[in-house]
């Protein structure tokens, strides 16, 4: 699977990025909650709904299977390594109660090698998930955070700082920039994964930058997880995409599949959870895209590979 940039289409042709997104948010078409205290007060008392959990499929060297577990969490397995990215199991963010359970169990991490945390916020950086995963892990922190799990006792903790880089059983971790805020628990790291098999982009929280332009030229993975959700009032963009931001970045990363995340979980925002999926598959079918893009219920699981330097989704 390729991906093609027509210069014809709008999306793709802009002076200066930033601003062009900026127009096009001047609009948007996604339903909102009137009242976001009010909502989160009417799911107090109401459970989440199940996730349709499928088991874990096998996979062959020279494939990677990525499991969406809800909200940013990820299980990414390649041949010889599952990696944990953000994982979070808990029902609560802060006073914000979980709409959707999640779509993985602690037992989905028993073979868990590596684990990679984006930033110090609660809902990625999630201790009570963390000390349910293996001990024997290395897990893997931005700086400033290897203090908030030192006492888990993990076999190996690591602080990353940009650009920064880690090999765990053949595996290769790049850490990247993201523009999540310069609060103390904001700053963190966005993770180039490459392998036996396709490489992936890991992104938990960020608003649109041009460091994605920089992270494609270097690397350009091929299947790029990246945040959707968090973006209204139009002030949250400034530390969330929006599925149009994801698109943008999509394409400053070079890469051939988009796997959107930090969707659908937890109401932090004022758009209604089921948006930003719906308004990414919109998008995504008016620029031609559709193909390209792999939106995934929680607990949902795709095996990628890539013969002949392509990237196919079994």
């Amino acid at each position: 699977m390729h991906f093609v940039v027509r210069a014809s289409d709008d999306l793709f042709v802009s002076s200066t990025r930033e601003d062009e997104l900026g127009r096009l948010h001047r609009k948007v078409p996604v339903r909102r909650y009137r009242s976001l205290v009010g909502h989160w007060m009417s799911r107090w008392f109401r459970a989440p709904r199940p996730a349709t959990a499928e088991p874990l499929p096998e996979l062959e060297p020279g494939q990677v299977v990525v499991t969406f577990g809800g909200h940013a969490t990820v299980l990414a397995r390649y041949h010889g390594l599952s990696i944990a990215f953000d994982p979070m199991l808990g029902r609560w963010v802060g006073g914000v109660r979980r709409a959707v359970e999640p779509g993985v169990v602690p037992g989905d991490f028993s073979e868990v090698g590596l684990i990679l945390i984006s930033h110090r916020h609660a809902d990625h950086l999630h201790l009570p998930t963390l000390r349910r995963l293996p001990r024997t892990a290395t897990i893997v922190v931005p700086r400033g955070a290897a203090t908030d799990v030192s006492s888990l006792g993990f076999a190996r903790v690591v602080e990353l700082a940009h650009g920064t880089d880690l090999e765990v059983r053949g595996i290769h971790v790049v850490a990247c920039a993201t523009s999540h805020g310069d609060g103390e628990l904001a700053i963190g790291n966005a993770y180039v994964v490459r392998g036996l098999g396709p490489s992936l982009y890991l992104c938990g929280d960020t608003g649109y930058h041009t460091g994605f332009v920089e992270t494609g030229e270097q690397f350009a993975p091929d299947v790029a997880l990246l945040p959707i959700g968090g973006f209204v009032p139009a002030s949250f963009r400034e530390r969330h995409m929006s599925p149009l931001d994801a698109l943008y970045a999509f394409e400053d990363l070079r890469a051939r599949v988009l796997v959107p995340i930090h969707h659908g979980a937890f109401a932090l925002s004022y758009e209604q959870l089921d948006e930003p999926a719906r308004w990414l598959l919109e998008l995504a079918k008016t620029r031609n895209l559709r193909d390209h893009v792999v939106v995934m219920a929680a607990g949902q699981s795709e095996r990628f590979v890539s013969p002949h330097g392509s990237v196919d989704v079994y």
